[in-house]
């Protein structure tokens, strides 16, 4: 079956376009571009996930710090009335320096509690990206498969 244009001037010719499918015969080198660039905006998501993942983790550091700080703070506190009681002791022999202990004591373990604490939210397990290396992991499988995909 011929395919028929009517022109402008209303004379009737056949048509040789082909039929629109919506696909493009692509070489092999355009496929190729096509999923470099493709890899290319997988790195620069990445990227931007990574610092996304650093910029958490910086606040998890911030704060593992300021705790270390509380516990050095306290822990001066603690060490303080440690040596008020001592003096207490020392000086009079009076129960006045029981009070006093225990409340170096009482500070002295607050401090304690609060470094463990600070020093478990430094630790490398977690500050690392897990995500981005998850992701990461992703793309490379997928990138494999689209480069295949293009050579068969």
């Amino acid at each position: 079956m011929d395919r028929i244009q009517q022109a402008a001037d209303g004379s009737r010719r056949p048509d040789n376009t082909q039929p629109d499918t919506g696909h493009r015969n692509e070489s092999v080198s355009e496929l190729i571009g096509g999923v470099i660039g493709d890899i290319q905006g997988l790195v620069r998501g990445e990227i931007r996930l990574a610092k996304t993942e650093i910029q958490e983790s910086a606040g998890i550091a911030a704060r593992g710090i300021g705790m270390l700080v509380a516990a050095a703070l306290i822990g001066l506190i603690g060490f303080t009335f440690l040596m008020l009681a001592l003096v207490e002791v020392l000086d009079e022999w009076l129960p006045r320096w029981g009070a006093a202990g225990a409340v170096a004591l009482g500070l002295i373990i607050i401090a304690v509690i609060l470094a463990l604490v600070g020093k478990s939210k430094l630790s490398g397990d977690a500050l690392r990206p897990d995500q981005t290396m998850a992701s990461l992991e992703e793309d490379k499988q997928w990138a494999n498969q689209q480069v295949k995909s293009v050579k068969n």
